[in-house]
């Protein structure tokens, strides 16, 4: 029966994919035919909107400028003293079918199931409508020539109940907070307060590939954090430079020291390419090269049943990141314009800033020579995968290397905006994750991970857009099994 009924989701999802293929070719030869010439832009859009687009259609999400002025809305208010109020988001649906039970909605860089097992051996589809976003973003009038804005965006990943059932889990999601931060502009530096995404990685600039799959995707460098952030940027329009240096929340709050952070990047605006953040629309971007680094003190219980004292290391890492317009865009023509997206990470001790990653490093249990009951158990003042005691007692934290390299190109149809191609591929690694792990846990510890993806795109609106994509997972635990989940999604999105 299983047998029977797998065959029947292969014959349905084969029709629905031919269904939609010619579907956008039909549409494409209606929408876009060969003799039709640009079209120019109405007075009424803003510079820099392509062709034949409204200006009220959003061109990506709230996060990927650090200032509501760079997040693309429909204006609620705009007061004669200044005032400004605008509302953004995007209504979005995923389906999707994984060939493993590891995963629920998000994967990032959570652990997949083994093989020979129930979860490593069967099937899961799930449809999911909880990374729809909502936001706001006000801002200011100029005083004195200083610009203040905030901005607030939510989506339904809030942590549900552990009673919570699969119904609750994707019927009645939890909001979640995502950022929430102001913004001073200034003459003289430019100062963020606020949670929204680290600098280390430079998140939310431009460097995110171009995937439906939730971000951060396996060994990406993707976290958001209350912090303290001050910025400057210099040059023009041929070159711009900005330094920026942030005090964020701790990984171990009883480090009793915020995180640093610092960041340089180079943009270059007369070397345009075509960008398409995530799930969000594509649109003409700089060439640019970001360099981060984190320093942080993390202090670690005593490994005993009371703890006396705490253990002090230090942790941190450095990231580079670039995107590259290796066929630039014309303008903001995006046709058959083809761009690069990249990164290296490494660090010990920042697990947490690549989402979800532990590989699979816990604790370890107690020492219980005598077998008493109950056994003695160690509560950790610090979240798992970013340090742990090995057998001996010692304390280590975690080391991990990752890369990212994605690639986006633009078909000639609609000024390049209609139709894109996308894909993705990552690996991380750590050297001491199953080195430090008692050796009765290294099976389900894994130390190598390696990600991909392909994506087709297609705007069918301005405003609504869908994908479908498949992407592989694959990890390397420490007896050398490899564990594989491979995902087939498409996904819609309506930009407000």
């Amino acid at each position: 029966m299983s047998s029977l009924l797998a065959r029947q989701v292969r014959c349905t999802l084969a029709i629905a994919v031919a269904g939609w293929i010619a579907a956008v070719s039909s549409f494409a030869r209606a929408a876009d035919p060969p003799t039709a010439a640009p079209a120019s832009p109405p007075s009424s859009e803003p510079a820099g909107a392509p062709a034949g687009e409204p200006a009220s259609v959003p061109r990506g999400g709230g996060d990927e400028g650090l200032g509501p002025e760079s997040a693309p809305s429909v204006t609620l208010l705009s007061g004669e003293a200044g005032w400004k109020l605008a509302f953004f988001g995007w209504a979005e649906a995923d389906a999707m079918y994984d060939t493993t039970q590891s995963f629920t909605d998000s994967v990032t860089n959570s652990t997949v199931s083994r093989p020979n097992t129930i979860a490593g051996d069967n099937p899961r589809f799930q449809g999911s409508v909880r990374d729809s976003r909502i936001g706001l973003k006000a801002a200011a009038p100029t005083f004195e020539g200083m610009k203040a804005s905030a901005l607030m965006e939510a989506d339904f990943f809030g942590l549900p109940s552990t009673a919570a059932t699969q119904d609750q889990y994707y019927d009645a999601s939890i909001i979640r907070l995502r950022q929430f931060y102001m913004k001073l502009q200034t003459p003289i530096v430019d100062v963020l307060v606020g949670q929204t995404n680290d600098l280390f990685g430079w998140g939310g600039q431009g460097f995110f590939p171009s995937t439906p799959a939730f971000l951060g995707v396996m060994g990406e460098v993707f976290h958001r954090n209350p912090q303290l952030r001050l910025s400057k940027t210099f040059g023009g329009s041929s070159a711009q430079l900005e330094l920026a240096v942030a005090g964020v929340r701790p990984a171990d709050r009883d480090s009793a020291l915020p995180d640093l952070q610092a960041g340089i990047r180079l943009s270059l605006p007369g070397w345009q390419g075509a960008s398409a953040q995530g799930p969000r629309r594509a649109s003409a971007a700089p060439m640019a090269i970001g360099i981060s680094a984190v320093g942080r003190r993390l202090a670690v219980g005593d490994f005993s049943t009371v703890p006396g004292d705490l253990h002090v290391v230090y942790a941190g890492g450095a990231a580079a990141d670039v995107f590259i317009p290796i066929i630039p865009a014309h303008g903001t023509d995006l046709s058959n314009a083809l761009s690069l997206v990249g990164e290296f990470s490494w660090g010990t001790g920042i697990a947490d800033l690549y989402l979800n990653l532990t590989g699979g490093v816990l604790f370890p249990s107690l020492p219980n020579p005598h077998n008493t009951l109950p056994a003695p158990t160690y509560t950790p003042n610090i979240d798992n995968g970013i340090a742990t005691y090995d057998a001996n007692g010692a304390l280590h934290t975690i080391d991990w290397q990752a890369f990212m390299v994605g690639a986006n190109y633009h078909l000639p149809f609609r000024h390049g905006t209609m139709f894109w191609i996308s894909g993705t591929y990552s690996q991380n690694y750590s050297d001491n994750a199953v080195a430090v792990t008692p050796s009765l846990g290294q099976t389900y510890v894994w130390n190598k991970g390696r990600y991909w993806d392909a994506t087709v795109w297609w705007d069918i609106t301005p405003a609504f857009q869908m994908a479908l994509s498949c992407q592989t997972m694959t990890q390397t635990f420490g007896d050398g099994v490899n564990a594989t989940n491979r995902r087939g999604e498409a996904s819609w999105w309506m930009f407000f």
